[in-house]
Order: structure tokens, then C-alpha cells, then sequence
């Protein structure tokens, strides 16, 4: 036995020519059939799911510390600080190009893909089988990863590219590993298991995923390695070991894991049972596959489907048992798939999703070796070696073809989640997202109808009623504005109510209202509205206005000059607030307001400003000189402004100019 595998792997580094080109040829035909499937990612757009708050509106991204940011943050949840400087890069390449930050998950893929046909092509050379058999299982195997729509969620979803960029250095650490296993020479051996060791850190440090590697290169070293097991191959895997645990350590304090009292361990013994036969299902009949796999809204212990689960891998792990001398390879692809699996199993649940396609990222490689294999082994020895080809060319097509089309579903936020809520319309998670997204896209009936929609799945969901009730409102404000401007008061002031009852935030409403008010004679209420307002900082100069027009009106004018004084700084060329801080200083009763002298500066460029011709303009000069005990320029400004005002048709403005002067030019 040893001296069979010594044969074998002194022939592993031979490569002739003809066979250089053949993998030249095949590793060609698997990047274009990849590309081809995955070619409308490349117009797809961020999505609303988890890409605003990674990529979008991340400012650390491009900040200069963002080195020590990503070996520190934990932000969503996960400890992966090589895919935060990944990410950083593009954006600091790129800027938020969506394509940009596709098109590196789509080449990460790929170079995925293609160190998949060489890990297939190893192993299978492991196994002693002909270099025929050996390049069908390498391009299967292949291409059963790459093109498959399982593998759509992880390169189509920006954020999920920590998942692609993780498993390249995770299969270049697995191969080296073959090659130090397979080895002779000592200090190449040790060369190759230390870049080994040092790869499986860096697939760590981009996304915690292969917790379990350790396992798998156990179960390799007994097939195809058929390495002794004894103390010194179990102490090499110390260092994976010690690797593995400390990615555990930081990722678990990362996570954010349901607590017991919102899935029960029944719940997750369930999900844990049922998962990897879901996951199968899904590699063998990928239709319908939802972008979100929501976690039940009550999940519960189901005794039938853990039932079923836990017998159906104990059958499983019985036949394998009894399979394993005979096809060896059935044990070592059943540790690896389920050793893989387990950290996303739902033991430790984190999110909202029960399953996600993104989970058997690294998981679906050991399924399509499996795939590869058990199509090479079949291949030559079929009655029907014509129709293999073709065979496989149809099946290939059929997967690139639900490939590109499932890509397409990850366009844009509107049309992924659609899709969801197409497939499952009790998925809450789905109508929720899509309602933020027709929102965004000013489609808001649309996104009303998808916000009711929760609400009736989840009749107590908070952030469904309230940003319906936002949109609600802000229809309400648009239509106060609206008969406003259409000259309906009473009615507007009514939609003004009914939007600050739905959103008691909306301050446009608020200050629409109160200036509303103010103009129907209300000034108490109309007050205490833009008092609201003008203490949350909305100070543009209507506001300012109306609020001092208000304090004026409920005998407040200390208030109203310290309101019109912060305008005037803020605004100093509005003529309004200009004008009306000189009528007040002016003319307040309180002798603790009046300021004849600002008054008379204040009203002295009101009067330049508007041409001196202005007659209102003209009545607070006047009043501002008699303030300052220039009665006599009083009267000859209020003669100019009566004069002004009956030159305009104004009579009601002339006899409140008649009436003003009455008050100072009877003063001595």
C-alpha cells in the first residue's frame, strides 16, 4: 500500500506538454462558460441588504486608519477584516462603482472555480485514476461548482463577496497540504504544511467559514492520502487547530446569537437536522430560489422534520459506513460536507434567514467533487459513452441558463424583492425590504401596499406601522401644501393635524401649520408650533417670521426681538426680518424691547433696499425716528408714506400709516 502511493506521488509533478495544453483548454472553456452565466451581474446595482450600511454609507472604508478599523470592528456581525480592506480598496479605486465591486466578486469566483479543477485533478490523481478520467472529473466537478445557481447569491451580493474572497486561500492551503502529504523530501514537506498553515489564517481572517478544515485534512490523510494516523500526523494539525480556535473565539464574540428564549433548542436541533438535505435539494432542483429564507416568526420544535432528519443522516452515515472500503471517497466528501455546514447548520443562529445559499458557498466544493468524480468514474464505462457529452453539455446549459436568470433577480432591491415576496408572500422580510425600496423610489402607494402587507403578517412589526405611518403622513403634508397653495385654509390646516398625528416628527408640517395659523388668527396655537420647530432648528425666515408675528400676538415681545435679532444675523439680507425687528424696536410697549437706535439702522437700510419707495417701509422709518425724538423727520417720512400709499390704491394702508403717525406726532 505505502509503496503504491510513493509511486503515485513521485509522478505528481510531472506535467507533459500535451497535458499543459489540455488544462490550458479546459481551465479556458470553464472561465468563458463562467463568465457567460454570471455576465448580468455586471449591470446589476447595490441592494438594500446590508450594502448601505458595508459599502454605501461606510465612511471608514476610505478613511486613512482603515487598517487598524478592520482588524478591530465587528460591524454586522462578523469579524473579516481582509474583505473590509478589500472593500476599501475598490471604493478608494473605484468609488461606489456597483460594477466595480461586482466584477471582483465574479473574478474571485472564477479563480475559485479554476483552483476547483485543480484541487479535483489532484485528488483524483491521488486516487490512482487514468489522466482521462482525471481531466472529466476536474471539469465537471468545475463547472458544477461555477455555473450552479446556488452560487448566485454569493457573487451577485456585494456583500456576501466575503465568502467568495475566503475560499481561494482555503483551497491553495488545501492543495499545498496534498502536496506535503504526498511528499518525500522533508524540508519541501514542511515548506508546503507551513504556507498551508499561514493560507488557512488569511481564508480565516476574510471570513471565519472553515472552522471545521482541521477535520477534513484528518479524513484526507486516511483517503486519498492514506497516511498512517499517528502522533506526529495528528500533531501537524495542531497548528490548524490552533487557528481554527482562535477564529472561533473572535467570530462567536462578533455574532450576534438568538438567545434561547427566541429559538428554543428544539428549534435548532430541527433546523440543524434539516438543513443539509435542504441544501441538497436545492443543488439537485435549484428553481425557486429566494433570496431570503426567513427564520419562522414563532420557530418551534418540529418532531416530524427533526424525526426525518436525524434518521435520514443516520442512514446515510450508515451506508457510508458500510461503503467505506469499497468507495472510501463517500466518507471523506460526508465529514467534509457536514463539517463544513455545521457553523450555519442553525445550532448558533444569528440573522433572520434559516438557510441561505451564500451558507453552501464552501460546502457545495465538496459536493461538486463528488459530482465530478462520480460522473468520471461513470463516463468511460456506460453502454452509452455517445450520449455522456451530450448529456453533460445539456445539463451544464441548464445550469448556466437558471444561473444568468437568477442573477438577474439580484438587479436591484426592488426586483429582489419582489422575487421573494413572489415566492413566499408570508415572507415579512421581503415585503418589509421592498417597501423601503419603493419608498426610496418615490413609488409610495406601491410601497404602502408592501408595508400593509407586513403588518398583516406581522401584525406588531414597529418599523412597518411607523414608516407607513411616515408615508401617510407625508401624502398628508403634500396635500395640505397643496390646498394651501389652491387657497383652502381651513382644509389645509385640517391635512397639516392629520399628518403631525400620523408623524409627530414631520417638521415641515408642523411649521406649515403654524404658519397657517398665524394667517387664520390662531396665534397661540400657531405659536406653540413653531416654537416647536424653531427649537429643533428649522430657522429658515418664514418660520422666523411667523414666530415672532406669533410671540407678538400672545404678548411675548421680549421673545419675538430675541427670534427676529437671531434672524437678522442669520439672514441679513432678508428685508423682511429686517423690516419687521425695526417695527418692534421701534414700537414695543415694553421700554425694555424698544431700540430706537438699532430701530432706525435697521429701518434706514430696509428703506435703501427697497428703493424708498416702499410705503411700509416707509411707516416703520418714520416710527424708528420718532422713537429716537426726530419727530419732525417722522412727519415728513409719514407724509411721504400716505402719500406713497394712496399713489398704490392702497386705502387700508393708508389709514394704518394715518393712525401710526397719530401715536408719535402728538408725542412733545
Amino acid at each position: 500500500m505505502d509503496g503504491e502511493r510513493e509511486a503515485r506521488a513521485a509522478d505528481l509533478p510531472l506535467v507533459t506538454a500535451p497535458a499543459a495544453v489540455k488544462h490550458v483548454s479546459a481551465i479556458t472553456g470553464l472561465a468563458l462558460v463562467t463568465v457567460l452565466a454570471f455576465l448580468p451581474v455586471l449591470r446589476n446595482d447595490f441592494v438594500n441588504w446590508d450594502d448601505p450600511a458595508v459599502i454605501l454609507h461606510n465612511q471608514q472604508l476610505a478613511a486613512s486608519h482603515v487598517v487598524g478599523w478592520a482588524f478591530t470592528t465587528t460591524l454586522i456581525g462578523h469579524y473579516q477584516p481582509l474583505a473590509w480592506l478589500a472593500w476599501s480598496a475598490i471604493k478608494i479605486l473605484f468609488g461606489l462603482n456597483a460594477q466595480a465591486f461586482h466584477a471582483i466578486s465574479l473574478f474571485g469566483h472564477l479563480v475559485n472555480g479554476i483552483l476547483i479543477y485543480m484541487v479535483a485533478w489532484r485528488l483524483t490523481t491521488l486516487a490512482g485514476l487514468d489522466p482521462r478520467t482525471r481531466r472529466i472529473a476536474a471539469v465537471v466537478a468545475a463547472l458544477a461548482f461555477a455555473v450552479h445557481p446556488v452560487r448566485v447569491e454569493a457573487v451577485a451580493w456585494a456583500s456576501a463577496f466575503p465568502y467568495v474572497l475566503s475560499l481561494a486561500p482555503l483551497l491553495l492551503a488545501f492543495l499545498l497540504y496534498l502536496d506535503h502529504g504526498s511528499s518525500k523530501e522533508p524540508s519541501r514537506s514542511a515548506a508546503w504544511l507551513s504556507l498551508a498553515i499561514g493560507l488557512y489564517a488569511v481564508s480565516l481572517l476574510a471570513r471565519a467559514g472553515a472552522i471545521g478544515f482541521p477535520l477534513v485534512l484528518l479524513a484526507v490523510d486516511v483517503y486519498p492520502l492514506r497516511r498512517r494516523i499517528n502522533g506526529r500526523v495528528l500533531l501537524e494539525k495542531l497548528p490548524f487547530i490552533v487557528v481554527a480556535v482562535t477564529a472561533a473565539v473572535i467570530e462567536s464574540g462578533a455574532r450576534e446569537i438568538a438567545p434561547l428564549q427566541d429559538v428554543s433548542i428544539g428549534a435548532r436541533l430541527t433546523m440543524a437536522a434539516t438543513s443539509p438535505f435542504i441544501y441538497l435539494g436545492r443543488t439537485v432542483f435549484p428553481v425557486r430560489l429566494s433570496p431570503m429564507d426567513a427564520v419562522p416568526i414563532s420557530p418551534t420544535l418540529d418532531w416530524v422534520r427533526l424525526g426525518l432528519g436525524v434518521t435520514g443522516l443516520a442512514a446515510i452515515a450508515s451506508v457510508v459506513w458500510r461503503l467505506r472500503r469499497r468507495w472510501p471517497a463517500l466518507a471523506v466528501v460526508l465529514i467534509a460536507y457536514v463539517v463544513f455546514l455545521a457553523p450555519v447548520m442553525g445550532l448558533t443562529p444569528s440573522g433572520l434567514q434559516a438557510t441561505a445559499d451564500r451558507y453552501m458557498y464552501l460546502a457545495g466544493v465538496v459536493v461538486s467533487l463528488l459530482v465530478g468524480i462520480a460522473v468520471a468514474r461513470v463516463w468511460p464505462r456506460n453502454r452509452f459513452a455517445i450520449v455522456s457529452p451530450f448529456a453533460a453539455v445539456t445539463v451544464i446549459g441548464m445550469l448556466s441558463g437558471l444561473t444568468w436568470n437568477q442573477t438577474r433577480w439580484w438587479h436591484d432591491s426592488i426586483t429582489l424583492w419582489t422575487r421573494a415576496a413572489d415566492l413566499d408572500p408570508r415572507n415579512d422580510i421581503a415585503t418589509y425590504n421592498l417597501a423601503i425600496a419603493l419608498a426610496e423610489a418615490g413609488r409610495e402607494d406601491e410601497a404602502m401596499g408592501r408595508y400593509e402587507q407586513t403588518r398583516r403578517i406581522v401584525p406588531d412589526q414597529p418599523l412597518a406601522r411607523k414608516n407607513l405611518s411616515a408615508l401617510q403622513a407625508r401624502r398628508a403634508e403634500r396635500e395640505g401644501d397643496r390646498l394651501v397653495d389652491a387657497g383652502h385654509p381651513d382644509e389645509a390646516e385640517q391635512e397639516y393635524s392629520r399628518a403631525l398625528a400620523l408623524d409627530s416628527t414631520r417638521l415641515h408640517a408642523r411649521a406649515a401649520r403654524g404658519i397657517l395659523l398665524t394667517r387664520l388668527g390662531k396665534a397661540a396655537e400657531a405659536a406653540a408650533d413653531l416654537r416647536a420647530v424653531y427649537d429643533a432648528d428649522v430657522q429658515d425666515a418664514p418660520v422666523i417670521n411667523a414666530l415672532a408675528f406669533a410671540l407678538i400676538e400672545t404678548g411675548r415681545p421680549a421673545e419675538a426681538a430675541t427670534v427676529l435679532k437671531g434672524g437678522v444675523r442669520r439672514y441679513p439680507d432678508d428685508v423682511n426680518l429686517a423690516h419687521n425687528l425695526a417695527r418692534l424696536l421701534a414700537t414695543a410697549p415694553d421700554p425694555r424691547v424698544r431700540d430706537a437706535s438699532l430701530a432706525l439702522q435697521l429701518a434706514l437700510r430696509v428703506r435703501d433696499r427697497t428703493g424708498g419707495g416702499d410705503p411700509r417701509a416707509l411707516d416703520t422709518l418714520a416710527a424708528a425716528y420718532a422713537a429716537a425724538g426726530k419727530v419732525d423727520l417722522a412727519r415728513d417720512i409719514v407724509t411721504q408714506a400716505l402719500a406713497r400709499a394712496r399713489q398704490l390704491g392702497d386705502a387700508d394702508l393708508a389709514a394704518a400709516i394715518a393712525a401710526h403717525a397719530r401715536q408719535f406726532t402728538s408725542r412733545k
